[in-house]
């Protein structure tokens, strides 16, 4: 099966600045991003998926607020029939997700520039691809900077 980015652009973007941490000097930054897919051209061959993104600071709990997130939309096509949400496994839709999760990052780090805040130290290799459980809908990404 080919697989063919048609086109991908920003979908949407919020940044605010992050909370007061008792430790600033040592303020851990999460990350953690989602496909999710819209439906698919009658004929099964055209495709479109949105990278969400987010970004956390702070120590990890239930109820926080991302100070920054983001989306970026892929329009992909296919070469023969193919149904995403039953192939969420597959390793094109993992290297999507890491594509905009990197530029989500970059349109970020530029925002962060401009409002005088401290830049975002982002390797999208040390992202960690984690697989949700089968009632949810799709690859998540984890990792803490």
């Amino acid at each position: 099966m080919q697989f063919d980015i048609s086109r991908d652009y920003l979908d949407g973007i919020m940044l605010t600045q992050p909370g007061p941490q008792k430790d600033q000097a040592n303020v851990e930054i999460r990350a953690g991003g989602q496909l999710h897919f819209l439906p698919s051209s009658p004929d099964g061959t055209l495709h479109t998926a949105i990278v969400a993104f987010a970004l956390f600071s702070g120590p990890e709990s239930q109820n926080e607020q991302p100070f920054a997130r983001g989306g970026w939309r892929f329009l992909f096509t296919t070469d023969e029939r193919f149904d995403p949400k039953a192939n969420l496994n597959h390793q094109f839709f993992a290297s999507m997700l890491m594509i905009g999760s990197g530029k989500i990052m970059a349109v970020l780090n530029g925002l962060c520039m401009h409002a005088n805040l401290p830049l975002i130290p982002f390797d999208p290799n040390r992202m960690q691809v984690q697989q949700q459980a089968p009632t949810q809908q799709a690859p998540t990404q984890q990792a803490a900077q």
